[in-house]
């Protein structure tokens, strides 16, 4: 009961993926991803665990296949799973067990994949990865929300979604945007929402990281303006 999508930016180099679904709590489960290498997921019947077997195999083999079959090898009733694979080289790998539920499969696009199952339409797919392709230019994270958007909007899935989240890498081993809706009516849009407000600060926190002297006092990250009386 879930639909995601991950994507590469070969002219950033930026990696990442968005996920829905009709549970709570999603950004905790789905996917995984390691800056300049790979995005993983396990999804249907979910284990988290499968997520560190395929980063590890991606790791030492650099091959979206091994990646896969790694993950498919370890996993108890693969025939519950729904497991993709997507490399930094945009080589886009996919499994769907055959107890999962209908209306479900994956998708590969230019650089993208895109994976669901209780799908409201065929059409989810197909609209993910078309929407990826019609914004590109934009920054990744807006592409995977406004891909999640799309895939709503031609069926989503069969039940009415509750969470969503996207995460996304840059140059660094920590994640540029980090954003999850837990719990709400509108999970898609409201994750449009906090991107719209994490954006113009997400620089800043960067700075913060790598060089923490140059960077901005919080109040000013947020509120956009010094404190009365600093200079």
């Amino acid at each position: 009961m879930t639909f995601s999508v991950a994507a590469v930016c070969p002219e950033s180099g930026e990696i990442g993926f968005a996920v829905t679904t009709s549970s709570v709590c999603v950004g905790a489960r789905v996917g995984a991803a390691v800056a300049g290498r790979c995005v993983v997921f396990s999804q249907a019947r979910t284990d988290p665990r499968l997520h560190r077997t395929g980063l590890a195999a991606y790791l030492a083999a650099g091959d979206a296949d091994a990646a896969l079959a790694a993950m498919q090898a370890a996993a108890t009733a693969p025939h519950w799973r729904q497991l993709g694979v997507l490399g930094q080289d945009g080589t886009a790998r996919h499994f769907t067990g055959a107890s999962c539920l209908p209306s479900c499969g994956g998708l590969a696009g230019d650089h993208a994949l895109a994976l669901g199952n209780y799908l409201g339409s065929d059409a989810v797919l197909p609209a993910m990865i078309a929407a990826l392709a019609e914004a590109a230019g934009r920054p990744l994270a807006a592409r995977l929300i406004g891909a999640l958007a799309a895939g709503l909007a031609a069926g989503g899935e069969r039940d009415p979604l509750q969470s969503a989240a996207v995460k996304v890498y840059g140059a660094h081993d920590f994640p540029l945007t980090d954003l999850r809706v837990d719990r709400s009516a509108e999970p898609v849009a409201e994750l449009a929402a906090l991107w719209q407000d994490w954006e113009p600060k997400a620089a800043a926190y960067v700075t913060r990281a790598l060089d923490p002297d140059a960077a901005p006092p919080s109040h000013e990250v947020e509120h956009g303006q010094p404190r009365e009386g600093s200079a």
